[in-house]
C-alpha cells in the first residue's frame, strides 16, 4: 500500500529511535521527561480530580480552566476565548500548523531546535527554513523572513540548548510581521530569573504551554494555546477534529493545581532546586569525564555538549550499545546540532554522574 505523500519522508524522531535502544541496564540521559514524582498533596489533588465529570468538555476546554489561564500575566484581553486546552503541547502545535500552514509556505525554525517543528511544517507541505543559533550563547541574531514566511517558531527556554531569549529580541520577533509560535513548555524551569514570555506581546503571537515538564505530567497530556480570539478560531476547529477535547480528568487536575496557590509555588520551587542540583552534577561530570566546560544552561533540563566524534548519530548509537548510556545526537536538532550531543539531566544525581562516567570511560577506551 502506498502511504499518503505527506508522510512519505516522515519517520519516528531520532529521540525515539535512540530511546528504543534502551535496555534494563541502560542509564537514560536521552528522554526529556522529569524525574520528579508527585508528593502526597499532588496525589490528593489527583484523587479529587477523579470525581469530576467524565463527559466531553467544550472543544476549547472547560470554561473555568480557560478563565484561570486567560487571567495570567501577559493576557491580551483576559477573555477565555484566548485559550484552547489541548492534549499536550504536541497536539497544540499540530493544531496550529494545520490551521495556518499551507503547501508552499515557509516556516522559520530554530537550528538547533526541537525535532517536531520542521516535521510539522513538512507534513503540511511547507518548507522549514532554519534560522541559526550559534554557540556558546545560542542567541537569535537574524531571521530569514520572506514573503512566503507563514510562521516563526521560537522556543525559550530551549530544548535542546537550555538557552533563554532576551525580552527585547522576543518583542522584535513578535512585531516582525508573520505569526509567531512561542513554545514555552519549559517556562517554569529556570535557574537565575524567570524567562520572559511572548504572551501578549502582539496579536500575532501564539503561545503554547502546559504542565508536562513543570509538574511531571507527561503522560496526562495537558497543554494549552494562548492567542488572540480571532487568531484562535481556526485553531479550535483544527483541535476539534484532532482530539475533540483534552482529557477532562487532566483539566480538573490542572484547575486543582492552580487553585492550590501556596502548594503550587512550593512545588515549582522544589522542582527548580532539584533540577539545579542535577544540572550542577551534570556540568561537573562533563568537565571531568569529557574534558569540556560549557556555560550553565539558564532553563529547561538539558546540556548541549560538544562531541569528540564527528558523526553524532553513530556516537549515540555506540554509547547506547557499548556503554549502556543514552544521549541524543545533536543532528536530531538540525544541521547546527551536528558535533554536539544532548544530555538530559532529568535524572537523579547518581544516574547523571554514572551515565556521564560511562561516556568518559568509553572515550578513554576508544582513545578519544
Amino acid at each position: 500500500m502506498k502511504i499518503a505523500q505527506r508522510f512519505e519522508n516522515i519517520e519516528l524522531s531520532l529521540i525515539r529511535q535512540i530511546n528504543a535502544l534502551a535496555t534494563p541496564l541502560s542509564t537514560n540521559l536521552g528522554i526529556g521527561e522529569p524525574n520528579i514524582e508527585p508528593d502526597a498533596t499532588f496525589r490528593e489533588l489527583a484523587k479529587r480530580a477523579t470525581t469530576a465529570s467524565w463527559h466531553y468538555s467544550a472543544n476549547a476546554g472547560q470554561l473555568s480552566l480557560r478563565k484561570k489561564l486567560a487571567g495570567v500575566e501577559g493576557a491580551l484581553t483576559g477573555d477565555p476565548n484566548e485559550i484552547c486546552v489541548t492534549a499536550g503541547t504536541q497536539e497544540g502545535l499540530f493544531a496550529i500548523f494545520q490551521a495556518y500552514v499551507d503547501p508552499g509556505d515557509e516556516v522559520l525554525v530554530p537550528n538547533p531546535g526541537f525535532v517536531s517543528y520542521a516535521t510539522l511544517a513538512r507534513i503540511c507541505g511547507a518548507t522549514p527554513v532554519p534560522y541559526n543559533l550559534e554557540p556558546p550563547d545560542w542567541q537569535i541574531e537574524k531571521l530569514p523572513i520572506t514573503s512566503k514566511t507563514k510562521l516563526i517558531v521560537v522556543n525559550s527556554p530551549s530544548n535542546p540548548l537550555g538557552s533563554i531569549v532576551s525580552e527585547d529580541k522576543l518583542r522584535e520577533i513578535a512585531n516582525a510581521g508573520p505569526l509567531v509560535v512561542s513554545d514555552e513548555i519549559y517556562h517554569e524551569i529556570w535557574y537565575d530569573a524567570p524567562p520572559p514570555s511572548m504572551r501578549g506581546m502582539s496579536k500575532n503571537v501564539i503561545a503554547v504551554d502546559g504542565l508536562s515538564k513543570s509538574h511531571s505530567m507527561t503522560g496526562l497530556r495537558l497543554g494549552w494555546i494562548h492567542a488572540h480570539p480571532d487568531v484562535m478560531k481556526p485553531i479550535i476547529t483544527a483541535h476539534q477534529y484532532i482530539a475533540t477535547c483534552a482529557s477532562v480528568f487532566s483539566q480538573a487536575l490542572a484547575e486543582a493545581i492552580f487553585d492550590a496557590t501556596e502548594w503550587n509555588a512550593q512545588w515549582l520551587d522544589g522542582v527548580r532546586q532539584q533540577f539545579r542540583a542535577q544540572r550542577d552534577a551534570a556540568l561537573f561530570a562533563v568537565e571531568r569525564e569529557m574534558e569540556v566546560k560549557i556555560p550553565q544552561p539558564r532553563g529547561a533540563f538539558y546540556l548541549f555538549v560538544p562531541s569528540p566524534v564527528c558523526d553524532t548519530l553513530s556516537f549515540a548509537k555506540t554509547l547506547a550499545t557499548d556503554a549502556a548510556v543514552l544521549v541524543i545526537p545533536g543532528a536530531a536538532f538540525g544541521s547546527n546540532g551536528e558535533g554536539f550531543v544532548r544530555i538530559s539531566y532529568a535524572a537523579s544525581v547518581e544516574e547523571v554522574s554514572t551515565g556521564i562516567e560511562r561516556i568518559g570511560r568509553w572515550l578513554r577506551s576508544a582513545g578519544r
